[in-house]
């Protein structure tokens, strides 16, 4: 089999989905059943025998695509891939850091149960780590951008994906080298979207922490009220300064001016 020659990155909640879902429907694309393969970071002592098994039959005039949204976190996995195949071309989401953090939580607390509130974040580098650190790219971003040239590294802006999802679905199916006519059903969905978790455990665990003093020390869930909240201004204050030096390189690295996100 021709090798996957197209990766998305990641990182995580940055449209990874949606990304994949929108180019496996085109026909000149061959792509897994699911996003997330993670054969390069968790599954590559399998070998290429089960990786080329997770594709379905490919057609010699197809393209196949990896997206995986942890490649961008392990300089490891990205090692693998350029040894793999050289030529590959790649791209990656540019998310405001602390947005993605945010997204990301909830995105986590919707399945499970998750014990502390997204301000307690910064408590421990455990938490930290799990968070923030995945939306901190830059160095990766140049170490790619050294061995493969700007020419094959691709951002996609999740601020432009929100305003223009056509020109973005074009520029994408470009920069991959298929048609760039053809309208994915994808296209107007949304995918994988962070939400509050609005189950009757979460309803009822939430109705407790507003009637019963001293029940928010001991909540194990949050519902719609944190979650439409969004992050308190002070802290995300706090949380601009310390992610301030890496969206200053981003703009340096994309060319693009992310300054407002810190604004």
């Amino acid at each position: 089999m021709k090798p996957v020659s197209f990766f998305y990155l990641g990182p995580p909640k940055t449209a990874s989905t949606w990304v994949f879902e929108c180019l496996k429907e085109h026909p000149q694309i061959c792509a897994t059943d699911h996003s997330e393969t993670n054969f390069f970071d968790i599954h590559f002592h399998k070998g290429l025998t089960w990786y080329d098994a997770l594709f379905p039959k490919c057609e010699a005039n197809q393209i196949r695509i990896d997206c995986t949204p942890t490649y961008i976190n392990s300089l490891q996995a990205l090692e693998r891939i350029l040894d793999y195949n050289p030529d590959a071309k790649f791209t990656y989401g540019v998310r405001n850091p602390v947005d993605r953090a945010f997204s990301g939580y909830w995105h986590v607390k919707r399945t499970r149960d998750i014990t502390y509130d997204f301000h307690s974040i910064m408590d421990t580098y455990v938490w930290f780590r799990a968070w923030v650190e995945p939306g901190l790219i830059s160095s990766q971003i140049a170490w790619l951008q050294d061995r493969v040239g700007k020419e094959n590294c691709k951002p996609i802006f999740f601020d432009d994906l929100k305003e223009d999802k056509e020109k973005m679905v074009v520029d994408l199916f470009d920069f991959v080298g298929i048609e760039s006519n053809f309208t994915p059903q994808t296209l107007h969905t949304a995918v994988n979207v962070a939400r509050p978790k609005t189950d009757l455990l979460s309803r009822l665990s939430n109705k407790m922490t507003r009637l019963v003093p001293g029940c928010d020390k001991v909540r194990f869930l949050s519902g719609k009220s944190a979650y439409l909240k969004g992050v308190a201004p002070e802290f995300r204050t706090h949380l601009n300064e310390i992610c301030s030096p890496e969206i200053e390189r981003l703009s340096a690295l994309t060319g693009r001016d992310l300054s407002y996100w810190i604004k």
